[in-house]
């Protein structure tokens, strides 16, 4: 009888050992808001918008020597959607969806990550985005085509060396065919569906810095919209205590030589205390694709948040995009929220919206 309580102790001893070795860390985000859409004389729209929430598993095993082996599994969730339509990146959720991936990192070099994941292009500037995530996101004019998270991606990124770090990926085939290839080493014939993004950061104290660029050929653009050009950004930013302000500026131009779009983004915001604060931004996008005439746009917002935690954010924003008469921008449609405006061309919709972010 002793005996086989001893073997059951020692059962149970592997086991909590192999456990604590496994761990695994479970995160997310519920980022909800109720967004009152004006479609400017079109049908308005009211409704629950779910912005970017989330659920994650991730874990890593130490393997001696500085090097660790780290995994990611993440999901986005449409809350007050369910599944969601497939009308814009917010509303899609199946599993991984978001940044899924597995590689090594070693603390004094940085990392090497194969699986899916938002591109150097799409990180460098986005935590300057003072409405990210929600249907102010300055993305409705920004991005369109490279703010993206891509499929069969190679990823390395650097250490942080005295404020500088840099991140370079290539990604293939964006339906999740394996590479294949006739004529060299590159995904397919003409090097349709695959592209490169690399970017360079500098943060230090206040001041943060970053250039990027990335290379699309026909792949992972949403409706293949701008999915076959180049892009470059650079952009700059002020933080301390009392305020913040950030600065970008992008150029996307088309392989074929049909022209270009060039947009800027100015926002600031400004903390009343240690849980409130006031923030503004304003983006405005040049469209010279096909010469077209009177085809750009402008967006508006202000918004107001306040924390009531660490975690917990209650945030409102008003915000207005100002097409030309030839322009069809929507608020939200290339963003990561599930609430999107349907303004007709020409017009120009607004939103106000309430809100609230839980961390977790």
């Amino acid at each position: 009888m002793m005996n086989k309580s001893l073997i059951a102790l020692a059962v149970a001893g592997v086991f909590a050992s192999s456990a604590a070795m496994a761990a695994v860390d479970i995160y997310g985000q519920a980022n909800v808001s109720y967004d009152a859409v004006d479609n400017d004389g079109g049908r308005d729209s009211h409704g629950v918008g779910s912005n970017a929430s989330r659920i994650g598993f991730k874990g890593s095993e130490d393997l001696g020597g500085g090097l660790s082996a780290i995994w990611q599994i993440e999901s986005q969730i449409a809350i007050g959607n369910g599944a969601g339509p497939y009308d814009n990146p917010g509303s899609q959720t199946g599993l991984g969806f978001r940044d899924t991936f597995a590689g090594l990192k070693s603390g004094g070099l940085g990392s090497v990550r194969l699986g899916r994941m938002d591109t150097p292009y799409k990180l460098a500037t986005r935590g300057m985005d003072m409405f990210h995530n929600t249907i102010a996101d300055n993305r409705s004019l920004m991005g369109i085509g490279h703010d993206i998270r891509t499929n069969n991606t190679v990823n390395i990124t650097t250490a942080n060396f005295s404020g500088f770090s840099a991140s370079a990926s290539y990604y293939g085939d964006q339906q999740g065919n394996a590479p294949q290839s006739t004529t060299g080493w590159y995904n397919s014939v003409n090097n349709t569906n695959e592209g490169f993004s690399v970017a360079g950061m500098f943060d230090s104290g206040p001041f943060y810095a970053t250039a990027a660029y990335q290379s699309n050929s026909n792949g992972p653009a949403p409706a293949n919209f701008f999915s076959n050009s180049d892009a470059w950004k650079a952009a700059i930013g002020y933080s301390v205590a009392q305020f913040a302000i950030n600065g970008i500026y992008e150029k996307i131009s088309q392989k074929n030589g049909n022209g270009d779009t060039r947009s800027w983004h100015l926002s600031g915001k400004w903390n009343l205390t240690s849980a409130d604060s006031i923030k503004a931004s304003y983006t405005d996008i040049n469209n010279n694709i096909y010469d077209a005439a009177n085809s750009g746009a402008k967006q508006y917002a202000i918004g107001y948040d306040h924390k009531m935690s660490v975690r917990t954010t209650l945030y409102a924003l008003w915000s207005k995009l100002d097409n030309d008469s030839a322009a069809g921008y929507q608020l939200g449609w290339n963003s990561s929220g599930t609430s999107t405006s349907q303004a007709l061309i020409g017009n120009s919709p607004s939103v106000f919206s309430l809100g609230m972010k839980h961390s977790f």
